[in-house]
């Protein structure tokens, strides 16, 4: 998928004229990528839906994706959560592709341009979309934190609510850190979560 989203890097605001694909046929089609304009991608999700109903494209086009994950942010020590794009700017859609669907989707209000050659989309590969598909169903919170290694933190829950000492390591993925904690005179690793922890004042 790097190679398709590399595909960014050339002006946005520039809609180019792509040629009509070649029909492609599947079990159920392929994914293919939609690159919109900035913050237009949960709209054109929803035009695309419309679409759908409209023209009775139900059985051309599958699924409509556009890829969040939810984020805990602990910054200054509070506790935001929210849902960010995985991929910004982009839809991936499921269909069978044909001329007048190309058309009419790289038509819609908010859409730029098909990823791909400038005379046709290009499919994903089948690796590139489970390996979205995948991250969309994880389920797990990614916490971005303004914690750094090396900065002192204050326990403020559980057993060791109390305690301070310096960060040894951060993993973000699991929502948690260690920290070189005196205990009985002796620096212990101990790990915790970061709701546990704040900056030492």
């Amino acid at each position: 998928m790097d190679h398709e989203l590399s595909e960014q890097t050339q002006d946005e605001t520039t809609v180019v004229e792509e040629q009509a694909p070649v029909e492609t046929n599947g079990p159920r089609g392929q994914w293919y990528i939609l690159q919109c304009y900035s913050n237009q991608e949960g709209k054109v999700q929803t035009r695309i839906y419309t679409l759908m109903e409209e023209r009775g494209y139900q059985d051309r086009i599958f699924q409509v994706l556009v890829p969040q994950e939810d984020t805990v942010e602990i910054k200054n020590n509070k506790r935001l959560e929210k849902t960010v794009k995985i991929f910004p700017g982009y839809v991936f859609i499921q269909m069978e592709m044909g001329d007048q669907l190309y058309y009419e989707l790289k038509s819609i209000t908010g859409v730029s341009k098909f990823i791909g050659s400038k005379t046709h989309p290009t499919p994903v590969t089948e690796d590139e979309i489970l390996k979205v598909l995948r991250k969309v169903g994880e389920g797990v919170r990614k916490v971005d934190v303004d914690f750094e290694e090396g900065e002192v933190i204050k326990v403020v829950a559980g057993p060791f609510r109390g305690y301070s000492g310096p960060i040894s390591e951060i993993n973000p993925e699991k929502g948690n850190l260690k920290a070189l904690i005196s205990i009985f005179g002796r620096e212990t690793p101990v790990q915790l979560d970061f709701d546990q922890v704040e900056k030492a004042v």
